[in-house]
């Protein structure tokens, strides 16, 4: 199964699980560093899966595809203004701890590799990604680490900094994982055949590609990009692993 993307959360709720995020979200850490499985599995919103309400984790506006969301059950009323001293529900050092811990070992189940692009809070996703959410704060403030700024990020940095850590360590104990083969990733100027099995299958869910002659062209970037945006994947007219997979291919 394809997954190319972690999105970190808060629920907004108590430091346990509600309802609603169990709904949310796909993994949730509870305030003492427990784990809970939300209520859709990782493979409810794999790439291929159609992505009807009830039926998957909704946890990232428009970016639901071949992405992981990991909450931690916290910040229940807690005021912008004072994110630490608002409210009784601010992460505990287990929690974060926990959160981290989860992150590195989904990036080595799924062979992700932590980067501003794959492994990021939701605060970050409108600013790194350009996909529009709705004014979301989790997380631009220092839950990860000591630091000043409450830039997305900056705090995402430190977030990704403890991941690779983490990461690092549980390689280095040498516990097998099952990784996901290498594939071809196609993108704009390519002549190759795979490009013409691409607009084949494009044309065929009725994204026409201006042709289906081989050539990454504007035709099939901009089909490409439909297409993506009709399946809750990035719309960066890239076809990697998770796009060729949703589009059976």
């Amino acid at each position: 199964m394809t997954m190319n993307r972690i999105v970190g959360h808060h629920t907004g709720g108590p430091g346990t699980p509600t309802a609603d995020d169990l709904n949310a979200y796909h993994r949730i850490v509870d305030a003492a560093g427990g784990l809970h499985d939300g209520r859709f599995p990782i493979s409810a919103n794999a790439p291929g899966r159609s992505l009807a309400p009830g039926t998957y984790a909704p946890h990232t506006r428009g970016l639901n595809t071949g992405a992981i969301g990991l909450a931690m059950a916290a910040m229940g009323g807690a005021s912008w203004n004072d994110p630490v001293g608002s409210t009784r529900f601010y992460p505990t050092e287990l929690q974060v701890t926990a959160f981290i811990r989860e992150a590195a070992r989904l990036c080595r189940v799924y062979g992700i590799t932590p980067t501003r692009k794959t492994v990021l809070t939701h605060a970050e996703v409108q600013l790194t990604l350009g996909v529009t959410q709705a004014n979301k704060w989790d997380f631009d403030y220092p839950v990860f680490g000591p630091t000043n700024s409450r830039d997305p990020l900056v705090i995402g940095n430190i977030m990704r900094a403890l991941i690779r850590d983490e990461l690092d360590a549980q390689e280095a104990s040498g516990r097998p994982v099952t990784r996901e083969p290498i594939r071809l990733v196609l993108r704009r100027g390519m002549f190759d055949p795979a490009v013409r099995a691409l607009q084949a299958r494009l044309q065929a869910l009725g994204f026409d590609p201006r042709g289906v002659d081989g050539h990454f062209g504007p035709g099939t970037f901009a089909a490409l990009v439909a297409f993506q945006c009709a399946s809750e994947l990035l719309p960066d007219g890239i076809a990697g692993p998770a796009t060729l997979t949703a589009l059976n291919l």
